[in-house]
């Protein structure tokens, strides 16, 4: 590839990208990311670009490589950073986890990070992952672009060869570290890239740029197939940002798919594959509808209730003597487990108290009764909560208004007999979102 053609190629990657305070490259000193920093200190503002090299201390060359990028730095005259890590094993993934935890470390608000994968890596990528059984999103490889906290990321060089750096990089009289574990077969990428990808290359020497015009057809399907999932989701969502069975129900058997993938994948982080379909599909959609089971996934619980799925995330409830505590009056009041709001008014035309003077918050006891307004008797607070439809892990941690001893009020449900506001009088209307 021509000096000028990659150059060009590089300006282009860059042209839509806008805002940016500072352009950070993760730089290993080996041929791709070497490239990047050779176009990136040509093209871009040097002083606001920053070589991050991260050593992993995991080869008797580590400390080596690092001086060595501080001095290519200095060639280039740009600001470098070396960061140390730990991984906890010396395996691909862990590596990997400790470098983007270093990255995330450094990356603050308006950062765009600049990563040297290239075409033959998005190769790799997509043959690892097709091993494994991947669907459209994971086969669609690498993006392009994309959020990393409050920062991006971006790899400017996908479309580009290994060939193509390497020719480029002997041709400007470019120097860079080899890696000997790059040859290390027991490594599953250096497999594939080896004893895979090069043997392909040998038959079809564009094998990678083919692969890449897949992924990105790949890219697309997914794309598609969450635009469909959002939209099935609206369809599905009850009034408690659970999923409604009997509507959940209607959809074939791929749609439901989809859309479990696409709304749990957002509420717990967890990928939702094959395997854990499965066992949503014969633990939940398939149990008893007298039960109410459940599954963890991470620190969330997916749950069945009422027919409907909920996400439970971790609890966390604000202390009973800090409720106890807590000043009452209108606005809103924001608990660990949800928000409270009290809105003084002043013409009654739903449940409203007729004061909050003398009143405090705390939870509900074993064995506790009240007498919703209208209602003829007391009734036990566990069968209240049922009749209301709250959802069983939310009734615990529910703030219950209290005078003494004596329940008052259920924010959001119901006002007990005698402290109700009559028609002419002002009132407070209680509100209770869970968090």
């Amino acid at each position: 590839m021509p000096a000028d053609a990659l150059q060009r190629e590089f300006e282009r990657q860059l042209a839509g990208v806008t805002d940016v305070r500072r352009w950070l490259i993760g730089y290993s000193g080996g041929l791709d990311s070497r490239v990047l920093a050779e176009l990136a200190a040509r093209v871009l503002d040097p002083s606001r670009l920053l070589l991050l090299h991260v050593n992993h201390h995991l080869q008797s060359e580590s400390d080596a490589w690092a001086a060595h990028a501080v001095e290519q730095a200095a060639a280039l005259g740009v600001a470098i950073r070396v960061l140390d890590v730990a991984p906890t094993s010396a395996s691909e993934a862990d590596a990997r986890q400790a470098r983007y935890a270093a990255f995330m470390a450094e990356l603050g608000a308006g950062d765009l990070l600049l990563l040297g994968h290239h075409a033959d890596d998005q190769a790799e990528t997509l043959l690892l992952r097709l091993m494994r059984g991947a669907g459209a999103r994971g086969l669609a490889g690498m993006p392009r672009q994309r959020a990393l906290g409050e920062a991006r990321l971006l790899r400017p060089l996908l479309g580009v060869s290994r060939l193509e750096l390497s020719d480029w990089a002997r041709h400007q009289g470019l120097d860079w570290v080899n890696d000997p574990s790059n040859s290390a077969l027991e490594y599953d990428r250096n497999f594939v890239r080896h004893r895979v990808l090069a043997p392909l290359m040998q038959r079809w020497p564009d094998a990678p740029a083919r692969m890449g015009l897949s992924a990105g057809l790949l890219d697309e399907t997914a794309g598609l197939l969450e635009e469909l999932a959002r939209a099935d989701l609206k369809a599905c969502l009850n009034d408690r940002a659970g999923l409604a069975g009997g509507l959940l129900g209607q959809l074939s058997a791929a749609r439901q798919r989809n859309l479990l993938r696409y709304w749990l994948g957002a509420r717990t982080g967890v990928t939702v594959n094959g395997p854990l379909l499965e066992r949503i599909e014969q633990e939940l959609l398939q149990a008893g509808s007298d039960r109410q089971p459940q599954l963890q996934l991470g620190e969330h619980a997916l749950r069945r209730y009422r027919g409907d799925l909920y996400v439970q995330a971790p609890l966390k409830v604000t202390p009973s003597a800090v409720l106890a505590r807590v000043a009452l009056a209108p606005g809103e009041i924001a608990l660990q487990q949800g928000l409270l709001s009290i809105s003084a008014v002043n013409t009654v035309s739903r449940p409203a108290l007729r004061t909050l003077e003398g009143l405090g918050l705390r939870y509900r006891r074993e064995g506790e009764r009240c007498r919703p307004a209208g209602r003829s008797g007391s009734h036990p607070l566990k069968k209240l909560f049922q009749e209301y439809g709250v959802l069983p892990w939310q009734r615990n941690a529910w703030p219950l208004l209290v005078c003494g001893d004596e329940i008052v009020a259920a924010p959001g449900l119901w006002v007990c007999e005698g402290w109700q506001a009559r028609p002419a009088e002002d009132g407070y209307v209680l509100g209770w979102c869970p968090g």
